[in-house]
């Protein structure tokens, strides 16, 4: 399976040049100004991986939501239901992760909530597994190939072009136009090799400071 010209999301993630380069940066009014390298992203999206496997006992195929609005751990989870080779939906899910706080769901998924404090602390709220997750392993810990995200991937990729994002893009993302979806804020800027901002207010001064090449929304 390696030798396929085909990259799945961890092996995209893992060939991504320079580990110590921004991948994601939130700059939102209330929590200030957040950035997460690649190595940084790389480790939570494992983290996140391993507790789906593990502490939440998905198996590959099962049609995942992650409803946790414009922060990092929205990107975080997403690459991590993908890495553990789940679908990620934005109905019908069969397992949604949630805020914390927002556990006691009432559709037939199963819910789980996870912290969405800037910086990742858990928040002491029932049906958080927040601190379970952040006991999980760096790395992922069941390596398997997923031919299956090729669609996926290749429909981010036609998504991107579609809004003019080349390869390399710094991606600024206005939050306050646009909704959260299966291509941002992560498949996208892992697809192109680049990076993304996510910001509530995205204005000359910003660009120009993030050095975003191209505003969505």
């Amino acid at each position: 399976m390696e030798s396929h010209k085909f990259k799945d999301v961890w092996q995209l993630l893992n060939s991504l040049s320079d580990p110590q380069r921004p991948f994601i940066t939130t700059h939102f009014a209330e929590s200030g100004r957040i950035e997460l390298s690649v190595t940084t992203f790389l480790n939570g999206a494992a983290k996140s991986a391993n507790a789906l496997r593990d502490v939440i006992e998905v198996e590959p195929g099962t049609a995942v939501q992650v409803d946790l609005g414009w922060t990092w751990q929205q990107a975080v989870w997403q690459a991590g239901a993908l890495i553990s080779g789940n679908d990620l939906v934005t109905q019908n899910p069969e397992v949604r992760i949630v805020p914390a706080g927002q556990s006691g769901g009432t559709d037939s998924a199963e819910v789980f909530g996870i912290s969405t404090d800037g910086w990742g602390r858990p928040q002491g709220c029932e049906g958080e597994i927040t601190a379970e997750v952040l006991g999980q392993p760096d790395g992922w810990m069941y390596p398997e190939f997923f031919e299956q995200q090729r669609e996926v991937i290749e429909s981010a990729r036609r998504w991107g072009r579609q809004r003019g994002v080349s390869e390399g893009a710094r991606i600024g993302i206005d939050t306050r136009n646009v909704e959260p979806n299966i291509f941002i804020p992560f498949l996208v800027p892992l697809i192109f090799t680049g990076s993304v901002v996510l910001s509530d207010n995205i204005d000359e001064r910003l660009i120009e400071q993030e050095q975003i090449t191209r505003v969505l929304g």
